[in-house]
């Protein structure tokens, strides 16, 4: 009799256990459910006074600094009202995307094929991207000088010419998004150059911007790893936080269209988010590299 009512007894201390731990599960549970919907509930706050922001920002802008002074790219002052801010030798010597190009990346094809040699071997969960201009001369200068040189205003001038690729290429959006950075990155240079891009872009069209994307970790710099590098370089690295996305049309921006690897990485993110389809829209795209063969025999782009 005493044995049966210490296992009785043993039974219910257990039962009382596993129903403290179930419980404190279930608050710890709530508690980050809370955490993760006031951080969102933070991010949705602070993206309504960006956006209230630039509106100001461009309103201010227009109204106090005058426009088309000098070209962007060499500094000269500009004697006539331009599309761009560039001066005409300047505008002579840009590198415009040509009409045929690769039906996904936008890259320019030689010749009469519809895909690439990089898209005819890979998938990807975007739809397309198109740019204005190939990655090289002016092109490079002014994507430089808005990265590394701190040149802000050049966003505007990209910013111009990828709203005019988006109406001339008939691509359709619902929400514009752009390529997130940490805050360890954000912070180091004192700006996203996505996010001027795409607050340029969603002006000219009327478009929302949304930080819809987040970056959860740094990475390594991607300028000098091959295609597969960083592919794995971005694994699990972006992660969609906003339910605006369910259902609609994204347009994901960038400044530079190189191997497509980050672009995959977050329209995955997006289309794991719920996005319907996912188009990106960048200032220029890299031209098409020799294929050379690894060590393991196949072929890198």
């Amino acid at each position: 009799m005493t044995d049966g009512k210490s296992h009785e007894s043993n039974f219910k201390d257990n039962g009382d256990m596993h129903e403290k731990d179930n419980e404190e599960t279930r608050v710890k549970d709530s508690g980050e459910a809370r955490d993760d919907k006031r951080a969102i509930k933070r991010a949705k706050r602070k993206e309504r006074l960006k956006t209230f922001f630039w509106k100001a920002l461009f309103a201010t802008k227009r109204a106090v600094y005058p426009e088309d002074v000098t070209c962007d790219c060499c500094g000269e002052e500009l004697t006539a009202k331009t599309r761009y801010r560039l001066c005409g030798e300047c505008t002579s010597k840009l590198p415009i995307i040509p009409e045929h190009i690769c039906l996904v990346c936008g890259t320019p094809i030689l010749d009469e094929a519809d895909y690439c040699n990089r898209c005819q071997q890979n998938e990807y969960k975007f739809l397309r991207n198109r740019a204005p201009l190939v990655y090289d001369g002016i092109a490079k200068d002014m994507v430089y000088k808005l990265k590394f040189g701190g040149k802000k205003y050049i966003a505007s001038t990209l910013g111009a010419m990828m709203t005019d690729e988006f109406l001339k290429r008939n691509m359709q959006a619902d929400i514009a998004v752009y390529i997130p950075m940490t805050y360890d990155e954000e912070k180091k240079r004192g700006f996203n150059q996505s996010e001027l891009l795409a607050r340029e872009v969603g002006e000219r069209l009327n478009m929302p911007v949304l930080p819809a994307l987040i970056k959860t970790r740094d990475t390594a710099a991607q300028k000098q790893l091959t295609r597969k590098e960083r592919e794995e370089n971005l694994k699990g690295v972006f992660a969609c936080v906003f339910d605006e996305v369910k259902g609609r049309k994204m347009l994901l921006i960038d400044d530079v269209f190189t191997t497509g690897a980050t672009a995959n990485a977050c329209a995955s993110a997006l289309i794991k988010g719920g996005a319907r389809e996912v188009s990106v829209l960048t200032a220029a795209v890299t031209k098409l590299k020799i294929p050379v063969e690894s060590n393991d025999g196949t072929a890198e782009i």
